[in-house]
């Protein structure tokens, strides 16, 4: 599976680069610091899963994630907000396939990436084998 991030700090893309260097079957497919950018660089990195720090990117329109999709189809997009309420419920209407913690980053991330990923985690990730 190839991750792409997005407006994460770099304490958070050190800790994602490290995690994704210990699992064979994760790759870092790339880092923009906008969604702008990311728009347009995912259709060439084929990522498949979009990490978006929402609190940490420029206001987002309505259709921002949906543009995303059309840019990359299939790409997963992951939300990581800060711990409110009106992030979480913001990421959700956005779009956003799975919302998760940065207070709970590492736990929430790890079960989300085990229920995408394929073998003995599910089928359900097939499609990154």
């Amino acid at each position: 599976m190839r991750i792409f991030l997005i407006g994460l700090s770099e304490g958070f893309s050190r800790s994602l680069a490290r995690y994704v260097g210990g699992d064979a079957r994760l790759a870092l497919a790339g880092v923009a610091p906008s969604l702008a950018l990311a728009g347009l660089m995912i259709p060439a990195t084929q990522a498949h899963l979009a990490l978006i720090d929402w609190a940490a990117l420029e206001a987002l329109p309505v259709d921002a994630l949906q543009l995303l999709r059309q840019a990359r189809p299939g790409l997963r997009i992951v939300c990581v907000v800060d711990d409110n309420e009106a992030y979480r419920c913001a990421a959700a209407q956005a779009g956003a396939d799975a919302v998760i913690s940065k207070a709970g980053f590492a736990v929430e991330l790890q079960s989300l990436l085990h229920d995408f990923l394929p073998g003995r985690f599910g089928a359900r990730g097939s499609e990154y084998a």
